[in-house]
């Protein structure tokens, strides 16, 4: 089922009674599972299917019609011999009842079963969001898009900074604009720590020193290892120096012994260190790389001295 379709049946109040909800948008989900609570009555979120199968069957029980919400019940996903009672409504009677699962298999018996049911919320466009955005706190235009590409299009994300600007705004007495302005240059929204031990030995290589140490925070938060970080740093500076001292001239490849690829990135690189600062760097990352793997260097402080000491 699509969003579209599903969005119809809430504006028509003509629900189903099974609907089965995926995807990573969860805030947007809410939304519409809201929208179904105030439609069929209540809004109540149980452990699994099992707790209120039978329930739903007594007429006391269902005195007060309920929209129900179970997530990712597994022991559901097994049972077979009563989805098809699920599916027609012959148990639910008035009410409805909504599975939501992180993620499902599309080969599984289950989702070929309940195909028609399934509305995946999967993340928006900026330019949708941007709209979501000017409605809650009327950022505009490039503004609430780029807002949008902050949070990586994450709805959930997006209403937490929406929060924080309008806190922003109303503090220092400014439009939504000029907070968002000021978030911006002082680096106010959350960026989630990733992957940069690439970016990080990149960075090192172009003697960028602000970048460096920005990405050694970033490697920290997610628990890079310095032995990764060395080795990679070891390898990149090697070529740098190989090609800066092959000259220049046709077969730099058999002369370093290296790929034309990694000749070519190594190409991108050099100048930045002179020939003597290349080896020392070399001989310097060995040596920690060496003292971390028989206990003379703490590795907790390794990248910061190797920084220190190439940079």
């Amino acid at each position: 089922m699509q969003l579209p379709e599903l969005k119809e049946h809430i504006i028509k109040h003509k629900l189903l009674p099974l609907y089965i909800f995926t995807g990573e948008e969860v805030a947007i989900m809410d939304i519409y599972l809201q929208k179904m609570g105030e439609i069929v009555g209540n809004l109540k979120r149980v452990d699994s299917v099992s707790s209120i199968y039978g329930k739903m069957q007594n007429h006391s029980f269902a005195s007060k019609n309920s929209c129900y919400v179970v997530r990712d019940d597994k022991e559901y996903l097994a049972a077979e011999k009563v989805w098809e009672s699920l599916n027609n409504g012959s148990v639910q009677r008035d009410n409805v009842v909504v599975l939501i699962f992180t993620s499902l298999d599309k080969r599984s018996k289950f989702y070929k079963r309940h195909t028609d049911a399934i509305t995946t919320f999967e993340k928006m466009s900026p330019e949708v969001l941007a709209k979501y955005i000017k409605k809650e706190i009327g950022l505009e235009g490039q503004s609430a898009k780029r807002l949008a590409e902050i949070c990586e299009c994450d709805y959930s994300r997006i209403l937490l900074e929406c929060n924080k600007l309008s806190n922003l705004s109303t503090a220092l007495k400014i439009n939504i604009e000029q907070a968002m302005k000021k978030a911006v240059d002082e680096n106010l929204f959350f960026v989630p720590p990733k992957d940069a031990i690439f970016d990080l030995v990149d960075a090192i290589c172009r003697r960028n020193v602000d970048r460096c140490f920005d990405l050694w925070r970033q490697s920290l938060a997610v628990g890079e290892s310095p032995i990764a970080i060395l080795s990679i740093l070891y390898n990149n500076m090697r070529a740098m120096l190989l090609v800066q001292s092959a000259g220049a001239g046709e077969g730099i490849c058999d002369r370093t012994g290296l790929t034309p690829f990694q000749v070519k990135l190594a190409k991108e690189k050099i100048g930045q260190y002179n020939i003597g600062e290349l080896v020392n760097s070399i001989m310097k990352i060995r040596e920690v790389e060496k003292g971390i793997k028989t206990g003379a260097i703490e590795q907790d402080m390794s990248i910061d001295y190797v920084l220190t000491q190439v940079l």
